[in-house]
């Protein structure tokens, strides 16, 4: 039998550390993460303060003020485990001497570590879209929990005209009045959006198409998107500098587990966008660190004492013979200032196709 580095404990674990997210999954890539050793998760959710300081005169106490308005929450973590029993042409290249067999039995190993990975990371990635819409729900056979992220409700608004049918004026109003409340509650400047591609169709048809209208509209018309704005989001999938903020176009998608999952853990299930065709988020995400993931200890035994984030492990069962690849992750996605944010749930119709 080949000698595996990858049956190692160490190398394995050294291994999944080194995967980094594909930039496909953005919310992912820019996630920071934060450790933590206790049993559930716990973080301050800040709101902005427009309170100015008084005057005061030398030699005096200073005044005493009150500090920024925050509140404390708590969830449980979101617990991942799952495992795969290697296919017999990867039990072949294990079992094979010489080097060629301790090759391919590397690479045979590494696809069905790298697969759980993906799995995990496709999970997170939909968690976190979903933590931006206000609330992450939960509904699972072994899992039934909901978090709220205390999103106030003037940032969940609705639009009155939907944006299929609103002129150029009525769709900048809109971004106006969102972008204010992002700089009056968060106090940070709203500077990216994320949208499907049908939604962003929506703005550049009707800039397209109201060119020649009664003011106010005609004085947009298709001029307000320049050929270097168009340029971008043909190339690139980016509209920047819309109304002052760079609009990233939202098209990834995963497979949800069907109904049938619990009985045919293969099936793929439905087709599911991460950011549903009729919705919009709009805000801050950098300013003020204002979302992160929070990674728990690991529950499984056989981890380091106080491991937090991936976890993974390899073993052979002597009945059936088998080798099997566990992956553990215990995590939660926060957002600690959710005045930076706007989630529009019905800015345009949706596709029937594909929504969670």
């Amino acid at each position: 039998m080949p000698d595996i580095s990858l049956f190692q404990p160490t190398v394995l674990q050294g291994v999944v550390e080194k995967f980094t997210a594909p930039e496909s999954l953005e919310l992912l890539s820019r996630a920071p993460k934060d450790p933590s050793p206790f049993p559930s998760a716990t973080w301050d959710v800040i709101r902005g303060s427009r309170a100015v300081a008084r005057p005061n005169v030398p030699n005096s106490e200073a005044h005493i003020v009150p500090r920024l308005g925050r509140s404390q929450e708590s969830a449980s973590f979101i617990y991942l485990r799952e495992k795969k029993v290697f296919e017999p042409t990867t039990l072949h290249w294990i079992r094979q001497p010489g080097q060629i067999a301790a090759t391919n039995a590397e690479a045979a190993v590494m696809r069905e570590v790298g697969d759980l990975n993906v799995r995990f990371d496709n999970f997170v990635e939909f968690a976190l879209w979903q933590m931006f819409t206000g609330s992450l729900v939960l509904d699972y056979p072994d899992v039934q929990a909901t978090v709220d992220y205390k999103f106030p409700a003037s940032h969940k608004p609705t639009v009155a005209n939907r944006w299929d049918q609103a002129t150029p004026d009525k769709i900048i109003a809109d971004v106006r009045t969102w972008k204010r409340l992002v700089s009056r509650d968060g106090r940070a400047v709203a500077n990216e959006a994320y949208a499907s591609e049908l939604t962003m169709s929506y703005i550049f048809t009707s800039f397209a198409t109201n060119g020649s209208t009664t003011a106010p509209s005609n004085i947009y018309g298709g001029g307000l998107l320049s050929d270097r704005m168009k340029d971008s989001y043909y190339s690139t999938g980016v509209l920047p500098g819309f109304m002052g903020i760079d609009w990233h176009v939202q098209e990834a998608v995963f497979d949800a587990s069907g109904a049938a999952y619990t009985t045919n853990p293969t099936d793929p299930g439905q087709e599911t966008k991460f950011l549903a065709d009729d919705a919009l988020i709009l805000g801050n995400f950098t300013d003020n660190r204002p979302f992160k993931i929070i990674e728990g200890p690991s529950a499984d035994d056989d981890a380091p004492d106080q491991h937090t984030g991936k976890f993974a492990k390899t073993w052979k069962e002597q009945d059936p013979s088998a080798r099997q690849y566990l992956l553990e992750y215990n995590f939660l996605p926060v957002i600690e200032r959710p005045e930076q944010f706007i989630y529009v749930a019905d800015v345009a119709p949706g596709n029937s196709v594909g929504q969670s």
